[in-house]
């Protein structure tokens, strides 16, 4: 077991370290530079990796929620979110499942429609989604970035 020392007076354990941050600072640099990047004053005592650890993890859940936030943002950019949401359905952005989805959303609402205002409207939403659909593919530059966006960043 080794002791990092910050600002050469305060004194912090490995073992310490480790049971609050999971890992150990390859240097005592390493840890001041955690102390200093979080706005954590070393006082020498354990609660300091407590508060170390506080702040590392609000960090990262900021950056999560972020990620979240921009990835939802970008489902509903493509250009089929107002043809879906129309339905009921929240894109998910991948072309092929949104495509699926409609098809078998609309299917079931065009067999449930009754009179004919209902079922003019669904033929005007299928035309609509042919357009918009018809106008995109899975081999569209965009839509291959975003599905590699979502597959790096949720699988």
């Amino acid at each position: 077991m080794s002791n990092f020392t910050v600002n050469g007076v305060y004194s912090y354990t490995s073992a310490n370290i480790y049971s609050y941050l999971g890992r150990v600072p390859t240097s005592n640099a390493a840890l001041k530079e955690a102390f200093r990047e979080f706005g954590i004053a070393p006082t020498g005592n354990e609660s300091d990796l407590k508060r170390l650890k506080n702040a590392m993890y609000r960090e990262y859940s900021e950056q999560v929620r972020e990620q979240i936030d921009n990835q939802n943002s970008q489902k509903q950019n493509v250009p089929w979110a107002g043809i879906l949401s129309q339905i009921g359905i929240q894109p998910t952005g991948d072309y092929e499942k949104d495509y699926e989805a409609f098809n078998n959303a609309i299917q079931l609402l065009s067999q449930s429609a009754i009179d004919g205002q209902a079922m003019a409207y669904f033929a005007g939403l299928r035309s609509e989604a042919q357009r918009i659909f018809g106008s995109y593919s899975p081999s569209d530059q965009q839509v291959q970035t975003f599905y590699q966006f979502e597959k790096e960043h949720l699988s």
